[in-house]
């Protein structure tokens, strides 16, 4: 069955429970898992949709995972406009020269109309989608077309499909603790927690995980920033 999980952490724990997701995929016997229209062969690369942030992030530490030493990452967005800010964060930049080239090899950064194009019969093993909803017009429909295009599936290659999605959908009346069973948000009066939501419904319907991400911190980025420029002002 699908997994829902509620985390609150930074980029490298993050990554670090998506490295663990990945490897615990579902044999074929256990998925609940509908066919893929489009996988004959499934291949061992591992496909990052969205490479923001998070997903810069999640590329590079996958690329130095020991577990991910022979898998080749594809980060895949929908421009070229930040791929050489995108490889200038990913690759290294200095070491030994054969491992450098090693790893320039292994990381492979293309836009979603070159994948389709390039992919076309063939899949990922292991899909993680953690592109925002703010680039898209139809977010579930751009998640199920990610999972039913890009994915082997469980029942052709044994991966996993991670969601990203946000711990924004709880309802959380007066600041309570939630959980992944509490209640979420009416999708029709909150239509922009029901875009995840919605999504969340097509990864499940594909046999996926989803994630609801509680925050996302950086050194540079969350709500320690906006309190530290405080103290600047007022001295």
């Amino acid at each position: 069955r699908s997994l829902i999980f509620q985390v609150t952490m930074t980029p490298r724990l993050l990554s670090s429970i998506l490295v663990l997701i990945a490897l615990m995929a579902p044999s074929p016997s256990t998925a609940f898992a509908t066919p893929q229209p489009i996988a004959p062969t499934a291949k061992s690369d591992l496909a990052i949709v969205g490479c923001g942030v998070l997903g810069t992030s999640l590329c590079k530490q996958l690329l130095n995972h020991p577990k991910f030493a022979s898998r080749t990452i594809t980060g895949i967005t929908k421009s070229k406009s930040r791929h050489d800010a995108i490889r200038d964060q990913v690759l290294p930049t200095n070491g030994d020269d054969t491992e450098c080239e090693a790893m320039k090899e292994r990381f492979v950064l293309k836009t979603m109309d070159e994948i389709l194009e390039e992919y076309n019969g063939h899949s990922f093993k292991d899909v993680v989608f953690c592109a925002p909803p703010s680039g898209f017009d139809d977010y579930p429909t751009a998640v199920k077309d990610a999972a039913t295009q890009l994915w082997s599936g469980t029942n052709e290659g044994g991966g996993s499909f991670v969601f990203t999605s946000s711990g924004g959908v709880y309802e959380g009346v007066d600041g309570e603790i939630v959980n992944e069973q509490s209640p979420t948000l009416d999708p029709i009066t909150n239509p922009r927690s029901g875009r995840m939501i919605h999504a969340e419904e097509e990864v499940a319907k594909v046999g996926g995980c989803a994630l609801r991400l509680a925050g996302l911190y950086t050194l540079e980025r969350g709500a320690h920033n906006y309190w530290l420029e405080k103290c600047q002002e007022t001295g």
